[in-house]
């Protein structure tokens, strides 16, 4: 049996996360693959939750 690659490992998380009842958007596959590729670390992730989390605020306000 092969080892099994990050993007499988990925594309097989991605859809337990949406069997789950998840939002699988593009956007969280572009994340994970910038976590798996080094680009990205985990506070780099989380910044980009928050300030996305803080337009949706503001523009409920609104």
């Amino acid at each position: 049996m092969a080892p099994v690659t990050k993007e499988q490992a990925l594309k097989s998380a991605l859809a337990s996360s949406a069997m789950e009842g998840f939002p699988v958007t593009s956007e969280v596959t572009r994340n994970c693959q910038r976590l798996l590729n080094g680009e990205w670390d985990v506070n780099d992730l989380v910044d980009s939750v928050l300030k996305k989390a803080s337009i949706h605020k503001r523009a409920l306000l609104l």
